[in-house]
C-alpha cells in the first residue's frame, strides 16, 4: 500500500481546535469507526506547532478524505508527500533482494 507522510504545521490560534478533532478521529478509529483502508503508522510532533505523521493510504486521495471527515482543519495546515520507505527496508525490498540472489545463483 503506498506511503503517506502528512506534514503538519499549523497556527497556535488553531491549536485548541485541531487537538478537539485529533480527540474526535482518533477515538472514532479505537471505536473502530475509521477509515478501513487508511492507517496511522507514526506520529512525531514537533515543539512549534507541528507534525510529521506517516500513513498508508491507497491514494492521496483517499487520505485526504480522511482528513475532510475527522480533521477539516487540521487538513488545511497539511502537505501530504507520497513517499518510499528505504530504511528499515520493507519485506518487498527484502524479497526483491532474494528474489534477485536465487536468479543470480541459479544460473
Amino acid at each position: 500500500m503506498p506511503l503517506f507522510i502528512a506534514v503538519h504545521k499549523w497556527k497556535p490560534e488553531d491549536e485548541i481546535a485541531i487537538m478537539k478533532e485529533l480527540v474526535a478521529g482518533f477515538t472514532a478509529i479505537v471505536e473502530g469507526k475509521g477509515p478501513k483502508d487508511v492507517e496511522l503508522c507514526a506520529t512525531y510532533n514537533t515543539a512549534a506547532h507541528g507534525a510529521f505523521c506517516v500513513w498508508h493510504a491507497p491514494s492521496k486521495a483517499a487520505l485526504e478524505k480522511t482528513f475532510d471527515q475527522f480533521a477539516p482543519t487540521l487538513k488545511k495546515a497539511t502537505e501530504f508527500v507520497p513517499v518510499a520507505q528505504s530504511y528499515p527496508p520493507t519485506m518487498e525490498y527484502v524479497l526483491g533482494l532474494w528474489q534477485a540472489w536465487i536468479k543470480m545463483v541459479s544460473k
